[in-house]
């Protein structure tokens, strides 16, 4: 029996269940459509087809009245059941989320949101069935980069003439497969996913080592023609190696003028915390501004990495110089340093690098020359004389020939009962 409530327009039916009934709107003010309805309950009910899974989706508010009753109407119950049966994925994100908070830095959890939510965007379904290798793929293959989100502002991207999206790079897309790759971890640990369909997926190969960066004349036009406190942001980033994030999160403390040395506490990786040393040329920019701060107070308030970024660029575009990323000044510092011959191991711990595999596949090619070589190796051969003299090497040399038997025929005692003969002869052929 069809009935309305008092002040609603909509016809109300009683749904059958396991346990008895349970009253739900049919969705519609038309009497007979209510009655339609009506009957398919019957039909799919304890006399009819004990179709009790999509009842129970009814009662459990999953389904409604209309789906079903369209569904039952285009005989189309299979695929509605199919349909029920895939989960939506959009629902797991939060708690993808308070997974991944104790394995990637904060700063990482909200890129990898960023990056699932082109895949699946906020408040819309995203089927398990729909989670496939082809459409991660193609997702990928498709990833645009809009250049107003990486700025302060989109008016200020238009300005500069930049386009306002553009395809990622390899190394962008890495991120994205990152991203989704966890995703899908997630997914295979709490049971949704039976298996991980980014197993077929192969990751997009990395784009080759970047190495863009300014002489040091150069880059002294930079560095003391910015205004304050900017001045000492690209002396931190150029004269020591440091990140923007880590230089933008330095207090009063993390400075320690006796070395001119800086705490820097990166949060990419472990390695990234980490102590650098100033170049001579920049420590008084940051040793000036150091002495305006109040102890424990952060060296940069109030500076943002977006500021940073479109300041230098600014300086740049000044000065006629090739435009290059602020996160590039690094790659001056570390040329300096193995220019200057210093080991790729304090290089690495410098810039914050694990270990010297990518320092070597980055600057390797601007390892001192051979000539260079020479010039230490004579240093390191005065010092030899220095030390030891060259008398007590020859002396050295003496007493080992001394040593030698003098007869090539002599024999002495094998540690085995028997003798050895030094026959030069034997002895060639042995060799």
């Amino acid at each position: 029996m069809v009935y309305r409530r008092s002040g609603l327009p909509h016809y109300y039916v009683a749904v059958p269940t396991r346990t008895g009934s349970c009253k739900r709107s049919t969705g519609s003010a038309d009497k007979g459509t209510a009655k339609a309805i009506e009957r398919m309950l019957h039909d799919l009910g304890p006399q009819g087809k004990r179709a009790w899974d999509l009842l129970d989706a009814v009662r459990e508010d999953r389904l409604g009245l209309g789906a079903l009753f369209d569904a039952w109407r285009m005989n189309g119950l299979d695929g509605l059941r199919a349909r029920l049966a895939d989960a939506d994925l959009s629902e797991h994100i939060p708690g993808w989320l308070a997974w991944l908070a104790d394995r990637v830095q904060p700063e990482s959890v909200d890129h990898y949101r960023a990056h699932v939510r082109t895949l699946i965007p906020e408040g819309r379904p995203f089927s398990r069935s729909a989670f496939t290798a082809p459409a991660v793929a193609q997702w990928l293959a498709t990833r645009t980069s809009l250049v107003a989100k990486r700025t302060r502002s989109a008016t200020a991207s238009r300005r500069r003439g930049d386009p306002p999206a553009r395809p990622v790079t390899g190394s962008t897309k890495r991120r994205y497969f990152a991203a989704i790759q966890s995703f899908a971890t997630y997914l295979v640990e709490i049971g949704v996913l039976a298996t991980n369909p980014l197993r077929d997926v192969k990751a997009p190969p990395p784009n080759p080592p970047r190495c863009e960066f300014l002489e040091l004349p150069d880059v002294l036009r930079v560095v003391e023609g910015a205004t304050p406190p900017f001045r000492a942001v690209f002396a931190l980033a150029y004269g020591a190696g440091l990140e923007v994030s880590a230089i933008l999160a330095l207090v009063e403390s993390d400075i320690n003028p006796r070395p001119r040395e800086v705490r820097a506490r990166g949060r990419k990786a472990w390695t990234r915390d980490r102590i650098a040393r100033v170049a001579d040329w920049a420590w008084p920019i940051i040793e000036t501004h150091w002495r305006s701060v109040l102890p424990g107070e952060r060296l940069f308030r109030g500076v943002d990495r977006w500021e940073a970024g479109d300041y230098h660029r600014e300086r740049l575009r000044l000065l006629g110089l090739p435009h290059h990323r602020l996160h590039d000044s690094r790659h001056h510092r570390a040329v300096r340093m193995v220019r200057a011959g210093m080991p790729l191991e304090l290089v690495a711990r410098q810039l914050g690098h694990r270990d010297v595999v990518m320092v070597a596949k980055v600057y390797g090619r601007f390892v001192p020359t051979s000539q260079e070589r020479d010039r230490w190796e004579s240093i390191a051969a005065a010092l030899d004389e220095e030390k030891w003299g060259r008398r007590g090497a020859l002396d050295g040399a003496g007493n080992e020939k001394a040593l030698e038997p003098s007869d090539p025929s002599a024999c002495e005692d094998d540690s085995r009962g028997g003798t050895r003969t030094h026959d030069p002869g034997i002895m060639s052929a042995v060799l």
